[in-house]
């Protein structure tokens, strides 16, 4: 008893070292706990994995071949590392004919995928931008629809946010090892299901498009949070508090605080004889595209059935009529945020029918404080808290107005010629592109991507 007395004593009479012994020691013991705990889990999939690679394939039947597209660069150099440790070997273990490509520069992944062949799928290992990369090369091919069919994607999440994988696989987009080793199971497993995208053409003098588009699979930012979320990075110094940080410095930055756009759009349509005649002929690949991928070797000796969504592709939309289908509506905005989801996005609302973009805007001002404490909140919950106002649409042109003009209607004087423009910045996918006059459409199951499950 004299003993015990004796070391809280010591504690109480060193109660500095006694704190920062104790610290190191839970540091260690969390350290300890969370590595055997990955090791197990690692070790759980390698065995599955294994499962897989040890089947036997039917004499004539070759092995999977998938193309791994890898971005070393991401999240900071470490997705290599994290590519290696917790992705590669249960890739090799399944038994599949894996080939690494590499990329050392922006762009190289959408032209692999402009003139890949000979596998069977493709799995982008990298952020959101990597994967957008590898979806707008495979959907720029002039063989786009029968492609789309024939390389699913696999969504392997080693970049910095992955907030599309985080979507598909939201079970454990709070878990980074497990999203990784899950997604990297869904290609082995192989799980697919069909995904939205997001085309985004830039207009020409408002109306023709110019240039190539750019698809994505999940979101369409602009306004003043968008700001705050590519600047969080250079308050590296803040360590794990960055993000809050970025939050409270911006409310005095000179950030987008106001979207001002003309913005016209068509509302979701189930399907009519309006719109099903114009698709009719990108339908019919999609669905020829979709039978060669899904043929089997036991299909040779197996008639196979015709799936529901076969069925439901057949229908005649010849006598559905909807007089609000391709009628365009004009709403211009003033706000502090402009949205643009997918259903691949964690923040879209179901229904997920008919198939739709959500746009949401913001409220037209805000004050720093409720700006900090929004921003705060998102950082927890990666969700918004304020009042938005939430258009659902099929297609969008959105014509967003300079600051000169909008200073001029405000002043109602001429427009200033010797006024400094200040650069603005859309964020698809979490890539910047200049803000220009764009038109949005949505393009139904327009791919394919590895999952969790076959269902929703």
């Amino acid at each position: 008893m004299a003993r015990i007395v004796r070391i809280f004593k010591t504690i109480r009479n060193n109660w500095k070292k006694s704190t920062v012994g104790f610290l190191l020691v839970s540091y260690g013991v969390n350290y300890g706990v969370e590595k055997f705990r990955t090791r197990e889990m690692m070790r759980l999939y390698c065995e599955e994995a294994r499962n897989y690679g040890d089947v036997q394939l039917p004499i004539g039947v070759p092995a999977r071949q998938i193309t791994v597209v890898l971005n070393p660069a991401s999240n900071g150099g470490k997705g290599k590392t994290d590519f290696e440790d917790y992705c590669a070997p249960l890739l090799y273990l399944s038994g599949m004919k894996v080939s690494v490509v590499k990329t050392e520069s922006v762009g190289e992944a959408r032209g692999l995928m402009e003139v890949m062949d000979n596998c069977d799928a493709v799995a982008v290992a990298g952020g959101d931008g990597a994967i957008t990369e590898a979806v707008t090369g495979l959907l720029r091919r002039n063989d786009s629809g029968l492609a789309a069919q024939r390389f699913p994607i696999g969504i392997i999440p080693v970049g910095k946010l992955n907030n599309i994988a985080k979507s598909i696989f939201k079970e454990h987009k709070d878990d980074r090892i497990k999203l990784m080793a899950e997604a990297t199971m869904a290609i082995v497993r192989d799980f697919q299901k069909q995904a939205d995208v997001m085309k985004v053409e830039i207009l020409e003098n408002s109306e023709k498009p110019a240039g190539k588009p750019v698809y994505a699979l999940g979101e369409l930012k602009w306004g003043a949070f968008r700001d705050v979320e590519e600047r969080i990075g250079k308050y590296w110094l803040w360590g794990p508090l960055r993000s809050y940080a970025a939050y409270f410095f911006g409310a005095f930055k000179d950030l987008t605080w106001e979207c001002n756009s003309q913005f016209h759009y068509t509302v979701p349509c189930e399907g009519c004889n309006n719109c099903m005649r114009n698709i009719s002929q990108d339908a019919a690949e999609l669905r020829h595209g979709s039978q060669v991928q899904n043929s089997r070797w036991w299909h040779a000796f197996i008639p196979r059935n015709k799936s529901t969504k076969e069925t439901k592709q057949t229908k005649d939309y010849s006598n559905i009529v909807n007089s609000e289908c391709g009628v365009w509506h004009q709403k211009d905005f003033s706000s502090v945020e402009f949205q643009a989801l997918t259903e691949n996005n964690l923040n879209f609302t179901p229904p997920f029918r008919p198939k739709h973009l959500e746009v949401n805007l913001g409220p037209k001002s805000i004050s720093g404080f409720e700006f900090v404490k929004e921003g705060w909140l998102r950082t927890k919950t990666e969700t918004s808290h304020m009042n938005r106002e939430t258009i659902l649409v099929r297609q969008f042109e959105m014509i967003p107005k300079t600051e000169e003009s909008s200073v001029a209607e405000k002043e109602q004087i001429e427009e200033p010629k010797s006024a400094e423009v200040k650069e603005r910045w859309y964020s698809i996918d979490n890539d910047n592109y200049e803000v220009k006059p764009i038109r949005v459409t949505v393009l139904p199951d327009a791919i394919k991507v590895f999952s969790a499950s076959t269902s929703r």
